[in-house]
């Protein structure tokens, strides 16, 4: 049992709220100045309630407040009861991951968000044994609607922005269904598609590896395993001849040594190429010279006196030595040249001789190469196996996990079958609820388990559903039937909050607020709030209701008087 008893600050700067056992309206009113009721503060003041309930600070609209309309460290604080329990609840916007719990009178101050949620989770269920419930804020999500849901699911409770999924444990908790088989199978259904994914990942890295489908894998690993066995075959052969590794290291040893010998020849071959670019006479002609010595000539004026033969001999001097070394390293490089390929014959030679020994019907032309592609073909083939059997595994694991999931998803279901008395119970509810409000009982409420990714479906129908005001309505049909009916009481916390759900025409309203009336003796030891623009109950339709909303106000709101004092855009 979870029952709010003050909502407050310190230093105090909005009004304080004290909750009722019963019906709690907070109202948003007219006055002569306005008769807009909008943007009062009915809302933000059920986020402060929510906020000390340790809602996310990321989540709440408290996160958007700015500190010149209300001070950053200042404490928003609520006062309520857990089982009877007596506890404060102490929160700033400064400071919000720190909140200070004060239970029984001992004050915790916790240094993070999810430890003070934790205690507030054992308090509430610390009872259910053997039993596996919601957590504090599930709960409380469920409890407390964001009016940015904007009341469009039973199941989804919070704001549509934030696509969060689809969450049934509170509602299989309060229809007394044990939500631990649920958990389970939504945990493997996620197994499920992870290892699927990882399956689908190794399919393309096979198909990328041979460049066919993933069903002709097999036989290219076949026809791979034919090759490596084939190659190994003939190197074991190879390896039971005499002295055969003296042999491959020598053969092998000679293989490095012709490369060496083949590279040195190219690079001589270079050098030549380059050196018989300069055959011919490679003079320069006397004529050209005697041009340009008189373009230097007038150009220098009398600087220059010396004859035009003697420039032309020196000339040719330098040439002659040029030619002479060019010759020298020429003749030098050919005989290099005739060295290497003595020695490559000869090598050739030896190479031939020790291949001689080792392949005796022709089969193995270069051992280095042999090996080297035994090697290549051996990893191909390890990969490729390798890919193939984790794949396979894979697979199999998804069956035996779906089989798994089956069967609690069996076991759930026998759970629901179980809950069926209460299940009965709470639809007659919404039946009777209905029935009050549309005036016919043409609703149902139904319960399946199935094999889809979200493993429950609840399905609440109602007369003309599918329209915006209607399915309001039938949120507000299926919250009051959890918190009134007797079967539920005993895991219901006993609270629910409504912030501006109405959104209906006159007749419906009226008559959702007398569907109140008529239970406030089923309401004593519960709380539902309710907040509310005053000026939706209009002044010749009022005479039906069958309480007076003014004794169950326990707070209202208007332009001149909002629940902060200090008007502001939110951040």
């Amino acid at each position: 049992m979870l029952k709010l008893h003050r909502l407050y600050s310190e230093p105090e700067l909005f009004e304080p709220i004290i909750f009722l056992d019963g019906i709690n309206l907070i109202f948003g009113e007219t006055n002569e100045s306005s008769v807009k009721t909008n943007g009062v503060g009915k809302s933000l003041s059920i986020e402060f309630l929510n906020y000390c309930l340790l809602k996310k600070f990321s989540e709440s609209r408290v996160s958007k407040i700015p500190s010149d309309a209300f001070s950053h460290d200042t404490l928003i604080c609520l006062d309520f009861f857990i089982h009877g329990q007596a506890i404060t609840s102490k929160r700033s916007i400064e400071n919000h991951e720190c909140p200070t719990l004060i239970i029984e009178g001992e004050s915790t101050e916790y240094f993070n968000i999810t430890d003070a949620t934790n205690q507030l989770t054992n308090l509430l269920f610390g009872s259910a044994i053997n039993y596996e419930h919601p957590s504090f804020r599930k709960i409380i999500g469920l409890l407390i609607r964001d009016e940015r849901s904007e009341f469009k699911s039973i199941i989804k409770c919070y704001d549509t922005s934030k696509n969060i999924p689809a969450d049934y444990t509170p509602h299989l908790y309060l229809l007394g269904i044990n939500p631990s088989l649920y958990h389970e199978a939504k945990d493997l259904q996620k197994e499920i598609d992870d290892t699927t994914k990882a399956s689908g990942k190794l399919k393309k890295d096979v198909e990328s590896l041979t460049g066919k489908s993933f069903k002709e894998a097999n036989s290219d690993l076949n026809e791979l395993t034919g090759q490596v066995d084939k190659i190994k075959h003939e190197m074991d052969a190879l390896e039971n001849a005499k002295s055969f590794e003296i042999v491959r290291d020598e053969t092998i040893e000679l293989e490095k040594e012709l490369d060496n010998q083949k590279a040195r020849a190219g690079v001589i071959k270079s050098e030549l190429s380059k050196i018989r670019l300069f055959k011919g006479d490679n003079y320069i002609d006397d004529s050209e010279v005697a041009d340009l010595y008189e373009r230097f000539k007038k150009g220098l004026g009398d600087m220059i006196k010396r004859e035009i033969q003697e420039v032309t001999a020196f000339k040719k001097k330098i040439d002659s030595f040029q030619q002479t070394l060019i010759e020298s390293r020429k003749e030098s490089l050919v005989n290099q040249l005739k060295e290497v390929d003595k020695n490559i014959k000869a090598l050739d030679i030896r190479y031939k001789d020790k291949l001689n020994i080792i392949d005796k019907e022709g089969v193995l032309k270069s051992l280095k190469i042999t090996i080297s592609t035994y090697q290549h073909k051996l990893e191909e083939q390890s990969r490729l196996s390798s890919f193939i059997k984790k794949h396979n595994e894979y697979e199999h694991h998804i069956k035996l996990t779906k089989q798994e999931r089956n069967n609690k998803i069996t076991v759930l279901d026998s759970l629901v079958i179980d809950a069926n008395p209460i299940k009965v119970a709470f639809e007659k509810y919404i039946l009777d609820i209905h029935d009050y409000v549309m005036g016919n009982r043409a609703c149902s409420f139904n319960i399946e388990i199935n094999n889809k990714k979200e493993v429950v479906n609840y399905e609440l129908r109602i007369h003309d559903d599918g329209s915006h005001s209607n399915e309001r309505e039938k949120v507000f049909f299926y919250d009051i039937a959890m918190l009134l009916t007797p079967e539920i009481a005993e895991r219901h916390p006993g609270l629910l909050v409504h912030d501006n759900i109405f959104d209906v025409d006159q007749d419906t309203l009226i008559k959702s607020l007398n569907v109140l009336a008529e239970n406030t003796s089923a309401l004593e030891n519960k709380q539902y709030i309710l907040t509310l623009n005053k000026d939706k109950l209009h002044a010749d339709e009022i005479k039906s209701l069958k309480m007076d909303v003014n004794n169950y106000k326990v707070a209202s709101f208007t332009k001149d008087k909002r629940f902060l004092r200090k008007h502001y855009q939110e951040l």
